[in-house]
């Protein structure tokens, strides 16, 4: 049975316990398909067109050496499985024709410090009320874990959506669901320190 994280704030603390104890995370993102295409702003500025909405999954990230980054299809940095960080993002669902979303996973939890789930509306939408945003974290010990992006602000198209925390050994993830108006506000609530460029995809 999936867990669910309700409201902004809820924390659920993976359960070591329960089956392998070199944990992964897989984290979804998926959203509703029939939303009538809408040019969101980065697309506005970079150009394309769309025939639904076109979310992105991303992360940022820390590792416990300290190191920081940035995984997200704008820019194209889908991550590495085989050496550091070990976060993967799968492919780039431009128009929701993907059953499965976007994907992430977290290979290595034991080297990360905390991940920052976002969600970015790239084009089709111009925030997230219409889209019906939702994430599912499945975990290599067989829970799941699901939140919904229930709570929209009415103009911001990155939704901090979940934090991943890695605490002496011991995982949390929480529910976060903070809507900016793009990375570098998100970034200075969540402190991680990047120099910021526009990029495209």
């Amino acid at each position: 049975m999936a867990i669910n994280l309700n409201k902004g704030g809820d924390q659920h603390k993976i359960d070591l316990t329960k089956g392998k104890t070199n944990i992964t995370v897989h984290a979804n993102l998926n959203w509703n398909q029939t939303v009538q295409a809408k040019k969101g702003f980065l697309a506005s500025i970079f150009g394309g067109g769309s025939d639904g909405p076109d979310l992105d999954l991303g992360c940022m990230y820390e590792m416990q050496n300290g190191k920081k980054g940035v995984i997200q299809p704008l820019g194209k940095n889908f991550g590495n499985k085989s050496q550091e960080p070990y976060i993967f993002l799968d492919k780039d669902d431009r128009d929701g024709a993907s059953n499965d979303g976007e994907n992430m996973f977290v290979f290595k939890p034991e080297l990360v410090k905390r991940v920052m789930f976002f969600a970015l509306i790239y084009e089709g939408a111009p925030n997230f009320q219409s889209v019906g945003g939702r994430m599912a974290f499945k975990i290599s010990n067989g829970e799941i874990i699901t939140l919904s992006l229930n709570n929209p602000d009415s103009s911001s198209i990155f939704c901090a959506a979940a934090l991943f925390e890695n605490k002496n050994g011991d995982y949390f993830l929480t529910k976060e669901e903070r809507y900016f108006a793009g990375h570098q506000l998100a970034d200075a609530y969540y402190n991680f320190g990047f120099k910021w460029t526009t990029g495209s995809k």
